[in-house]
This record gives structure tokens, sequence and C-alpha cells, in this order.
């Protein structure tokens, strides 16, 4: 009898451990396969957001009007604001007709854009970017003059700096190109400088 109960539990064992193996071969696969579905209904959410604004723009009603589409999962969602309630229930009847498109949430405000809180909030994170560009320009151009009275060589020479976008623009006459030279490398070395423009740095 002890025999046939060790037989019994080793038969168990072998079963149980097969069946651990299964789980941990299919697990991987099901990963797998689940990734690639996601990555296809990203690539397919993207393709409706695509035909969505595309018929948005080429519509007589809804071309003129400034609409943002996001999709996920099928589901489309329009935000911004429309002139009257006609134009809101156009734009949800295009975004329906896309192949595709599971539901439309329409959050459209009918009115007046500038009381739009989206379109408020859009134009001053725009704002607040446009500040901190010009913020950063300023900061910029101070760090490249101040790195140039530095220099020895450079110090008692009337270089203009201008910044627009991390791209530092160099412009006067320093006596010898080793000199114009210089004020260049010292520009490009500045944290924030994404180009040098020296066209208009002459030597003589």
């Amino acid at each position: 009898m002890k025999s046939v109960k060790k037989g019994h539990r080793y038969y168990r064992g072998v079963v149980v451990a097969t069946g651990f193996l299964a789980v941990a071969a299919i697990n991987p696969l099901h990963t797998a396969v689940a990734a690639e579905r996601s990555a296809t209904q990203r690539v397919d959410d993207a393709a409706i957001t695509a035909q969505v604004k595309t018929r948005l723009l080429s519509d007589e009603v809804t071309r003129s009007i400034n609409i943002n589409v996001d999709t996920e999962a099928g589901v489309v969602t329009l935000r911004g604001t429309a002139p009257t309630a006609e134009a809101k229930a156009k734009a949800e009847q295009v975004a329906k007709s896309v192949e595709g498109v599971q539901v439309v949430a329409n959050s459209l405000i009918v009115g007046d854009s500038s009381m739009n809180p989206q379109t408020a909030t859009a134009k001053a994170k725009e704002v607040a970017e446009e500040g901190e560009h010009a913020a950063g320009d300023a900061w910029v151009t101070t760090k490249v003059k101040a790195q140039l009275l530095a220099d020895s060589d450079i110090k008692g020479l009337d270089i203009n700096v201008s910044t627009k976008d991390g791209v530092v623009t160099l412009a006067g006459l320093v006596p010898s190109k080793m000199v114009r030279d210089k004020a260049i490398a010292i520009a490009k070395g500045v944290k924030g400088v994404k180009s040098v423009s020296s066209e208009a740095l002459k030597a003589k």
C-alpha cells in the first residue's frame, strides 16, 4: 500500500508540475498578444483621429471651427467651441461617419470661443510658453555677454549679442579672425545655446 500511495503522490506531483509549466508557457504568449493588440489599437485610434480631422476640415459647416479631436478605443471626443448648436451637431455627425468610430463624446461648447474655459486654458498655456521662451532667451543673452566680458581678449570689444529661440546672433567688428573664432566658441559653450549665427560678426 505504501508504494501505491507513493506512486499516487508522485503521479499527482507530475500533473501539478506539468500544469505549472503549461501556464508558464502560455503567459508570455498571452502578454505578447495583448501588447500587439494594444499597439494595433493605438494605430487604429490615430488613424480614426486623422480621418475625423480631415472630414471636419472638408465640411463647409465645420471647416472654420477649431475642434480638438481625441480617440481612445474607438471613442472619439470633440472639444472646442462651436458658433451654433447646428454646427455642434454637424461636427458630431461628421465624426460618426468615419469608419471605426464606436461612440462620439461631443464636448463642444456653443458660444463665443473666448468664453470657453478650454480655449482660455490653451491660450494661457501658449502665453506661458512664449514667456518661458522669452525669459530663456534673455538669460542666454546675459550669460553670453558675461562670458565674453570675462575673456581678456574680448572684454573691451563692442560685440552685439541677441538670442531668439536659443539661437545666438553675434554682430560687430573684432580685430582678428582669431578673436572672432574665440567669441563664437565662447557663445557656443554657454548652456542653453542651440546654435550661433556669426555672419554679422566681422574681423578686420
